[in-house]
């Protein structure tokens, strides 16, 4: 009489320690899943400077100008000038990657869009500072002085010119990815650089819209 009691108490104690056990399988799934989405979510993040040991130049830099693709053998689809920046015909190479930025400087991010497509979203980032090898330092140095109205002029490698008027501002996260996306009904370029020096938390989004 005493096994059926046994196995009675014994029943109970399986189901429940069966149950305690279910729920350890769907929480690696979802720690697994929560990990996927980060390491994506990390991938689409906007460069920045890299390095906040950086720090502002003692007095503000020269502007750097007259860097052109001949003299700094840089291969682009695009050169670029910006008269409030002190720009004028640099080479913006394409790229994609942190350390390409250091190198160049300023870069046309991979996968937007060119001037020359209608609709698109010509999205061009720039060191505020930059390193000492960096081929153009300082290049978006003063975004933050941009005005609306400013020219933006994008020659492709064949002389055409596309003229662009700065028509918006804005600081986003660095994950806010959804300004490299195309704008609804209009051809524009944003230039988008770190702020504020020298902590680098932030994006500082310039936009201009094609005008001719």
């Amino acid at each position: 009489m005493g096994t059926p009691k046994t196995l009675l108490l014994l029943i109970p104690l399986a189901v429940v320690f069966c149950l305690l056990l279910v729920p350890v399988l769907p929480e690696k799934e979802t720690a697994h899943a929560r990990l996927e989405t980060t390491t994506v979510d990390n991938t689409n993040r906007l460069l920045g400077e890299n390095s906040s040991g950086l720090n502002p130049p003692d007095r503000a830099p020269r502007d750097p100008s007259n860097i052109t693709a001949e003299a700094a053998n840089v291969s682009s689809k695009m050169k670029i000038t910006i008269p409030r920046l002190g720009l004028k015909n640099v080479a913006v190479p394409t790229g994609s990657k942190q350390a390409e930025l250091d190198k160049q400087g300023i870069m046309h991010l991979r996968g937007s869009g060119l001037p020359w497509m209608a609709g698109s979203n010509t999205f061009i980032t720039g060191h505020a500072l930059g390193f000492p090898w960096t081929r153009v330092p300082y290049a978006f140095y003063k975004l933050d002085k941009m005005k609306p109205g400013d020219k933006i002029f994008v020659e492709d490698k064949d002389g055409h010119r596309y003229t662009f008027a700065v028509y918006d501002t804005m600081t986003v996260e660095p994950g806010d990815y959804w300004v490299t996306y195309p704008v609804e009904g209009a051809t524009v370029i944003s230039l988008q650089s770190c702020t504020p020096i020298p902590t680098f938390d932030h994006r500082l989004i310039v936009r201009g819209e094609l005008v001719s």
